[in-house]
């Protein structure tokens, strides 16, 4: 079990201060308001509930996020390496070309996002869920998914080498062109459909035993 948001009820009403290197925003409701491009290090959000963010481009180096809740937001092409994110909900996000190397996420899901060429280079992964993501081209190199569930998930072209993928559960999800090796696809949860898939992607060609090859 995915352990949810701690969120106050009811939420604080009014808007919350400027976000800045090293602000804590502790239970804020934020709607529709407009952070492109802010570069602000060891920002800490914390019970936050966000709707139409707009956070394009932004450069979050330790980046904190806890209890929180995120829906409709634009994350795209910012950097947001070494962040940690623990209970937080993604639902209906914009995270194309989003880079969260080294990120460390517990109890996180990412719900109907659409992430394309999603850099999560290195990161660490404990009782988390991708749910009906486009996750295509997306960079998981070096990282531990060890037990997350890509459920519904176009994963075409996306990258895990040299990952973790012990029960790491792929079998909902398309699959075509993943970059894998075998050694990261061992303990990985398939689908008997997604057999030759996997096969095929490493390396292995499967032919049908023609009469001439009996013969002989």
């Amino acid at each position: 079990m995915i352990h949810p948001p701690r969120l106050p009820k009811p939420m604080p009403t009014g808007d919350p201060e400027p976000l800045a290197d090293h602000t804590h925003i502790y239970q804020a409701m934020m709607n529709g308001l407009d952070y492109n491009d802010l570069n602000a290090g060891g920002l800490f959000l914390e019970q936050v509930k966000a709707r139409k963010v707009q956070l394009m481009r932004s450069r979050l180096p330790g980046l904190r996020i806890v209890d929180s809740f995120f829906e409709m937001c634009e994350f795209s092409g910012s950097q947001w390496e070494t962040g940690f994110f623990r209970r937080v909900v993604f639902k209906d996000c914009r995270l194309l070309g989003t880079q969260m190397l080294e990120g460390i996420f517990e109890d996180v899901e990412f719900i109907n996002c659409q992430a394309e060429s999603l850099a999560m280079v290195s990161a660490k992964f404990k009782n988390c869920l991708f749910h009906k993501c486009v996750l295509k081209k997306a960079t998981f190199d070096g990282a531990d998914a060890s037990r997350v569930i890509f459920n519904e998930c176009d994963l075409i072209s996306a990258n895990f080498h040299l990952a973790k993928l012990k029960e790491t559960d792929f079998r909902t999800s398309d699959i075509g062109g993943l970059q894998v090796g075998v050694t990261e696809m061992q303990g990985a949860i398939i689908a008997p459909h997604q057999t030759l898939q996997v096969v095929g992607l490493l390396g292995v060609t499967v032919k049908e035993i023609e009469d001439s090859d009996q013969e002989t």
